[in-house]
């Protein structure tokens, strides 16, 4: 029997302002406590309450929902699956690692426990083994008593922490395309992401292929064009993929391309964002100097229905933004520090902004005329983000 969320909708986002309809999340579960204990191997940036982040996660949920967003969790999702492929990413999430020293019988019996127990196991606890990716070492027990002692067992955990929803993932006009993250620790998120999709009922467009990489971080549609980075994370090659799939749709592609290349500031939406068509915020310090980025202007070529993307011309980032007819307003760099330009719009110049970027910095918001609600990400953000790595809006408009 097939289970699934209705799915009653076409991903696509035109533009990071329009009204946001229906969005991933990942709430954070038993998987990220084990990031919280050795945060220097998560790419955390501190150890924080789980049971903090979880309250704080359901909290800007909740306002994501009453703005008129629909909601669909990782869980969720994965969980109203159709069960033979459930237990079949389950088990390829699972590694069985039997003794050198166990006879072809043993091994075999061990592998039949393993499948034994994933047609037993509940629905919510194939989804956590996905999450978890257990490593199990099997070997014989030279005290054995009954079948029930044959073996003894040693469990090793690889898991991914994925509530930032935003990197494995690019949502464009035309629709998804499945990233491939940079850092080995986080490769596993594309798999989880292309299980969510296919539970969903959702084709993506393309996933990004070695040696490429590329993070939904680092993409911002903007109408006619989109904002493309390039950098730390997302490399050329993964960039020339979509330009050649032609996953952006129709518009402009500019590639921002970032010459700091540091962890900090490791994606474009780290440092700059969207209000609306007109209206942007960016870090002081991109908008001039060693630290500005080079824009490379992609044109399409051709019709709707059958083009190429071809390179017109490289100008500074604040040039390209001044010729979109978009004011920016500078943030500071302790702003940046503290997630302020990872907020997420939900409408035009109605934003969802980090409570710990500062009421100076919401004030100048709301004097420039945006609608600013702040939520708590004091744990949250120790997972090295803030609301808009925390979602990946798959329909606005």
């Amino acid at each position: 029997m097939t289970h699934r969320i209705d799915a009653a909708f076409t991903p696509s986002q035109a533009a990071e302002w329009l009204p946001a309809r229906v969005v991933l999340m990942c709430e954070p579960g038993i998987e990220t406590l084990f990031s919280i204990l050795q945060p220097g191997a998560a790419n955390f940036l501190f150890p924080f309450s789980l049971a903090q982040g979880r309250e704080e996660h359901r909290a800007y949920r909740r306002v994501l929902e009453s703005h008129g967003a629909r909601v669909i969790d990782y869980r969720e999702a994965l969980a109203q699956a159709e069960r033979s492929r459930l237990m079949q990413w389950a088990r390829a999430a699972v590694t069985l690692e039997c003794d050198a020293a166990l006879a072809e019988d043993e091994r075999d019996a061990a592998a039949d426990q393993l499948d034994a127990a994933l047609h037993a196991l509940d629905v919510g606890s194939l989804v956590d083994l996905i999450l978890l990716r257990p490593t199990i070492q099997v070997a014989r027990n030279s005290a054995r008593l009954d079948p029930t002692t044959g073996f003894t067992a040693q469990f090793r955990l690889a898991p991914v922490s994925p509530y930032y929803t935003r990197d494995p993932l690019i949502t464009t006009r035309e629709g998804v395309v499945v990233t491939r993250l940079a850092l080995g620790n986080r490769a596993p998120e594309n798999d989880i992401a292309d299980h969510v999709l296919e539970s969903l009922g959702i084709a993506p467009l393309y996933r990004v292929q070695p040696p490429g990489t590329l993070e939904g971080g680092d993409f911002i549609p903007c109408g006619d064009f989109v904002l493309q980075g390039q950098g730390l994370l997302t490399n050329e090659d993964g960039v020339r993929q979509c330009l050649e799939r032609r996953v952006y749709g129709y518009v402009e592609v500019a590639v921002v391309e970032d010459p700091r290349q540091d962890m900090d500031e490791m994606h474009l939406d780290t440092y700059f964002a969207m209000l609306d068509r007109d209206l942007a915020i960016c870090l002081e310090s991109r908008l001039t100097g060693d630290e500005e980025p080079a824009v490379k202007v992609y044109l399409p070529e051709g019709t709707p229905d059958g083009y190429t993307y071809v390179l017109t011309r490289t100008t500074l980032f604040s040039r390209y933004l001044r010729e979109k007819g978009i004011h920016v307003i500078p943030i500071s760099k302790d702003e940046q520090l503290s997630f302020a330009a990872n907020g997420l719009l939900v409408g035009p110049r109605r934003l969802i902004g980090v409570a710990q970027a500062g009421e100076s910095f919401a004030q100048r918001l709301r004097a420039a005329g945006i609608d600013v609600q702040t939520v708590d990400f004091d744990a949250l953000r120790g997972g090295y983000g803030g609301p808009h790595c925390s979602t990946q809006v798959l329909v606005r408009g």
